[in-house]
Parts: structure tokens; C-alpha cells; sequence
């Protein structure tokens, strides 16, 4: 018995030593591909798709976009690296809102010991020059403050945001069971940054998100949860 457990043993310190030896393949003479926007490509839009193609033996992405270009840079609009995830997959789009103009991107990938050099294209957006990219402020709630209890089944909400000039804005109230916001329970609009209900007794999550007439949206307000007795 004695004997076999030391064969195991020697079995799995030889697994790991194989696996400590492993290099990464070398991808740097290799180039990503993308299929828009190319050079020179004009985008009759203020929505522009980007797309590249996969590589084997690549854990990641990194995509940047400028403007004008990255040789006089005003902005780095975009600065994103997109990981393989555990089911061995990556991101290869995004879909980004832009104001018309110039502007370039860039794309690389890498593993754990190489990369490859960048893929650089450059494009002109032109679309509506009244265009309204900008999202709502995020919603910060403020009552009833995070973990209230009370008898009372009637609550009254409310939280702050400042609004952004352009489009008509408001707000979607959303009730979930959970914390991790998975089941949903009931949502509605709010009305002057506040909102009513009556509801059973338990315990809710809930959270605020603001949207736009331009299709603009905020990311989700902090989660708060309270509890009726």
C-alpha cells in the first residue's frame, strides 16, 4: 500500500513538472484580421460595429481606438482588452457610438509570452451631426436607505441624478428576489426621481437605470435591499 501511494504521488509531481515546462506557441509573425471598418471606410452612422477575426493560440485582444489617430491623439476613445473566458472563447465585436469625425483603431493579440503586432485602420464617421451619444448620469439611490426594515407595506422611493442636456431622460425602478438580480420580480418608470408601492411582506432588492429618447442608457444604480415585516 505504502508502495502505490509513492507511485501516485510520482505520477502527479511528474503532471505538474510537464505542465511547468509548457511555452507559448510564438504568434508575433502572425496578424489579426479585421473585417470593418477598413481603411478608409466612411460610416454612414453614428453606430459603428467593429469586427476582427480569431487567431489560435491567443488569450487576448487589445483594441484601442483614437481620435483623430494615434499619431496626434485628442482622445483615446477606446483603451479594451477582451480575455478568453473559462469555456475557451473571446470576444471578437464591439459596438460602439461615436460622433462624426476621424478616427482610428487599432487591434493586437497576445498569450502569455508573445503578441503580435497591431492591425491599424482608419475611418470617418458620418452620420447625424445632431447625433446624442452621451448615456444618463447613473441613478444613486437614497431611500429607503439599504437594509430597512419596516411594518408599513407602503414605500416610498427616491434617489438623485443630475440630468444631461439633449434627450428627454427617465428612470425604470426594477424589484428582484435576489441580490444578484436574476428574478425579477416587478419594474415600472419613476416620476420626478421618485416612486410608490405597496408590496407583501419579505424582503426586496431593488435598483434604478436611466434611458434616453436617443436610446442612451446609465448603468444600474447600487443594489439596496429592505424588508417588510
Amino acid at each position: 500500500m505504502l508502495k502505490r501511494k509513492a507511485y501516485v504521488l510520482l505520477l502527479i509531481g511528474l503532471g505538474f513538472a510537464c505542465e511547468d515546462i509548457l511555452e507559448e506557441p510564438d504568434i508575433s509573425n502572425q496578424t489579426v484580421t479585421v473585417f470593418a471598418p477598413l481603411e478608409g471606410s466612411v460610416i454612414n452612422t453614428n453606430t459603428v460595429n467593429f469586427n476582427w477575426d480569431t487567431l489560435e493560440d491567443v488569450r487576448s485582444y487589445r483594441m484601442q481606438l483614437a481620435q483623430p489617430n494615434f499619431t496626434n491623439t485628442v482622445q483615446l476613445v477606446i483603451d479594451s482588452t477582451f480575455v478568453l473566458d473559462s469555456a475557451g472563447n473571446v470576444a471578437t465585436r464591439l459596438q460602439q457610438s461615436l460622433l462624426n469625425g476621424n478616427y482610428a483603431w487599432r487591434i493586437k493579440a497576445l498569450n502569455g509570452g508573445f503578441e503580435t503586432p497591431y492591425t491599424t485602420n482608419s475611418f470617418e464617421v458620418n452620420g447625424d451631426e445632431n447625433a446624442d451619444i452621451t448615456p444618463p448620469n447613473t441613478p444613486m439611490l437614497a431611500a429607503p436607505t439599504n437594509g430597512t426594515t419596516q411594518d408599513n407595506t407602503t414605500v416610498d422611493f427616491s434617489w438623485t441624478r443630475e440630468d444631461v442636456p439633449g434627450s428627454a431622460e427617465l428612470d425604470s425602478i426594477f424589484f428582484f428576489q435576489e441580490e444578484a438580480l436574476t428574478t425579477l420580480i416587478s419594474k415600472d418608470i419613476g416620476a420626478n426621481k421618485t416612486y410608490s408601492a405597496t408590496v407583501t411582506s419579505g424582503t426586496y432588492f431593488w435598483v434604478v437605470k436611466a434611458y434616453d429618447a436617443a436610446g442612451n442608457e446609465s448603468a444600474n444604480s447600487e443594489v439596496f435591499n429592505f424588508t417588510i415585516n
